[in-house]
């Protein structure tokens, strides 16, 4: 199993360490690790590893072992677990409070059916069980499209009701480029 921490992971991270101003960067990106190790538990249980951990500025990203359904959604369930110690429960605790919403965003993020995420993985695989495999990539390719043409009206409305920070528009513009250098 290899390890790779890209150039990009570091300038994002730094980026967001520091414009983040309540110090909440350390809670999200925690979460983003739990989310993983979650993958990487029922990988190793099912005696599947992956070939390739890497970190890049748009996230951690495992290539290779298991993609059984109980090792995608396992980052996912870790997430809610999570979010039901932290979230659910009135802490005192800001900090405790702002882990268990991270894990449930995290969570919710990542069941988007967009490029490598959980939801997407999900999607073909129930898609390609319920009809012709023609068709399955047609509709996963309509769900991927509307799901990201959603994002930069949704980033926005979140950005300028208050609901998050600028870094959120950053964020989005970051994985659009990513996506269209990808293909060029």
């Amino acid at each position: 199993m290899r390890f790779e921490a890209g150039f990009s992971f570091f300038a994002v991270t730094g980026f967001l360490i520091c414009t983040d101003r309540g110090g909440t960067v350390f809670l999200c990106l925690l979460s983003c690790a739990l989310h993983e190790l979650g993958h990487l538990a029922v990988m190793l249980w099912e005696r599947r590893p992956p070939s390739l951990i890497r970190l890049y500025g748009g996230g951690i990203h495992i290539s290779g072992g298991s993609t059984s359904v109980p090792a995608v959604i396992a980052g996912c369930t870790a997430n809610l677990v999570l979010f039901a110690v932290f979230g659910l429960p009135s802490w005192e605790s800001r900090a405790l409070r702002l882990f268990g919403a991270f894990n449930l965003l995290i969570c919710l993020f990542n069941l988007l059916p967009i490029r490598e995420l959980d939801g997407k993985l999900l999607l073909d695989r129930l898609l390609l069980r319920a009809l012709p495999a023609e068709k399955a990539v047609r509709v996963s390719s309509v769900c991927e499209k509307a799901a990201a043409a959603a994002m930069l009206p949704a980033a926005l409305f979140l950005v300028f009701t208050g609901k998050l920070n600028f870094s959120a528009i950053i964020f989005f513009f970051y994985l659009s480029a990513v996506e269209i250098f990808e293909k060029i």
